[in-house]
């Protein structure tokens, strides 16, 4: 004959096995908690015209709140466009509700542009670079992920270009 234990063993026996699985879960795979709050998602959309306005480059970056980023970005030439060397680096710093970032932009090798602008989220912002024999406009908008801004420039990108 089979002897049947207490509920209350069988509850003790359920919740010790619980609590040994997250142990070893932990300790096998790492922390499962993380120590610190991971920065928001960021959305940069970026756009290059040099003198003329002719669209050079118009790439969006994905990152996080206050971590560089850096994009190197090469374009064979087309029916349409030139050929594009460009690289970039950005470094943003909060300020307030707004952003400081320092970035250093230099097409096919040439001149490297470098300085700080300051912008609000979902606020666009140029700059005109000329130095080096170039004469550049760097265009920049940042969103934060799940906002209003960051859906309508996400929309702004999938309309086909007039």
């Amino acid at each position: 004959m089979q002897r049947r234990r207490p509920a209350f063993a069988r509850i003790l026996s359920a919740l010790a096995g619980l609590a040994f699985g997250l142990i070893g879960a932990e300790t096998t795979f790492g922390q499962l908690r993380p120590e610190e709050p991971r920065n928001d998602a960021v959305l940069y959309s970026i756009e290059v015209r040099n003198g003329a306005g002719d669209l050079l480059a118009s790439p969006m970056l994905v990152g996080e709140e206050g971590r560089p980023l850096h994009l190197s970005l090469s374009k064979e030439a087309g029916p349409y466009r030139e050929a594009v060397a460009m690289s970039l680096d950005l470094d943003p710093s909060a300020d307030g509700d707004n952003l400081c970032i320092g970035y250093r932009l230099s097409i096919d090798d040439g001149f490297a542009h470098s300085g700080r602008m300051g912008l609000a989220y979902g606020e666009p912002r140029s700059v005109q670079l000329t130095g080096g024999g170039e004469n550049l406009r760097l265009s920049l908008t940042v969103a934060r992920a799940h906002t209003r801004d960051f859906g309508r420039l996400l929309q702004q990108r999938r309309r086909p270009a007039a």
